[in-house]
């Protein structure tokens, strides 16, 4: 029952680590971008081919350069990208979309809506392609409420201080709008908890939730992410799992407080990265996560994403060793 309720898959940015993919190492993401579309078809295949290694059964593609665009354009258009996959055994979970600066832009000058009902719909159109009917999204920036980078002015009062309902409720539109753009292609939105966002802790993630339609809006709690932002993912799962299609299974070291961070978005995730944890090594209580799922009798995707993985296919592995030897008895 678990392994036909529960499925593995993994975003495809578990496999950004420069070496791994034999480039110069700990090149900085503006530079890795820079060398990964200089042979984009061999990275990419040698991405695939570690997710099929490793063991999970579906793939997420990443931002860019590992976007769902970029794999069109490697392997030629729709058949090509399924024929990639089918070689190897492997089905489209989900796919990442950029939310963060459609959306955020959108807000910041209402003239680029139309733009990223676009880029949501062409999206959405893609992913009933292959049956997959989930769009992964960020969101906005929690310190400026806004989508100006770098974010060198950051205070701890940016952290602590409740997001106006204002700033929700324009989030909460756009995510409506988008929703129903994409509705007809049976796809829908599930938000990405990413840590210091204004949709990351328990209480902005109910609010976000009852403003918007859960027929097209869902949610994708990053377990990693809600904790490094202090919050508390098992509960998030518990009030949620009614409206969670996909997940992110990552683990946390312990919390940071976004103050601390400097620099553009990449900079910052640089250092988010060295908290995040493989799959039962951080302080999340996954025993409990597996109890909430068994009493819903959840179904749907579970994507193990480990950022940069210098070992992918080993700690993908790690992972689902847990999984199965920890977690799943606890759900049957």
């Amino acid at each position: 029952m678990t392994e036909k309720n529960i499925r593995f898959s993994t975003n495809i940015i578990t496999f950004f680590d420069s070496a791994f993919l034999g480039l110069e190492p700990d090149l900085t993401h503006a530079r890795f971008a820079q060398e990964f579309v200089k042979d984009p078809r061999r990275h990419f295949d040698t991405m695939l081919d570690s997710a099929r290694e490793s063991g999970v059964e579906g793939i997420e593609f990443a931002p860019d350069p590992g976007g769902w665009r970029a794999a069109l354009g490697v392997y030629g258009g729709v058949d090509g990208v399924k024929s990639a996959l089918d070689q190897r055994g492997l089905v489209l979970s989900s796919s990442y979309a950029h939310g963060r600066q459609l959306i955020g832009n959108a807000i910041e000058n209402p003239e680029l809506e139309a733009h990223a009902d676009r880029e949501f719909a062409e999206h959405a159109q893609f992913l009933a392609e292959f049956g997959a009917t989930t769009i992964v999204s960020g969101n906005l920036a929690r310190s400026r409420f806004g989508n100006e980078s770098p974010d060198d002015t950051a205070t701890p009062e940016d952290f602590t201080r409740p997001v106006a309902r204002e700033v929700h409720e324009k989030f909460a539109d756009q995510l409506n709008r988008i929703g129903d753009v994409i509705r007809p292609y049976g796809v829908r939105i599930a938000i990405h908890t990413d840590a210091y966002s204004i949709c990351s802790r328990n209480e902005d993630i109910a609010t976000v939730l009852s403003l918007t339609d859960p027929g097209t809006i869902q949610l994708c709690p990053d377990a990693g992410h809600i904790t490094l932002d202090g919050g508390d993912a098992v509960e998030v799962l518990r009030a949620h799992v009614d409206r969670i299609p996909t997940m992110h299974w990552k683990d946390c070291a312990s919390p940071l407080s976004g103050d601390v961070l400097r620099g553009d978005q990449k900079e910052r995730h640089s250092v988010m990265l060295t908290y995040f944890r493989i799959l039962g090594s951080g302080i999340v209580d996954w025993d409990e996560w597996m109890r909430i799922l068994r009493d819903a009798n959840w179904a749907g995707w579970a994507v193990e994403e480990i950022d940069n993985s210098p070992d992918p296919v080993g700690e993908l592995r790690q992972g689902l060793e847990y999984f199965r030897s920890r977690l799943a008895p606890i759900y049957s």
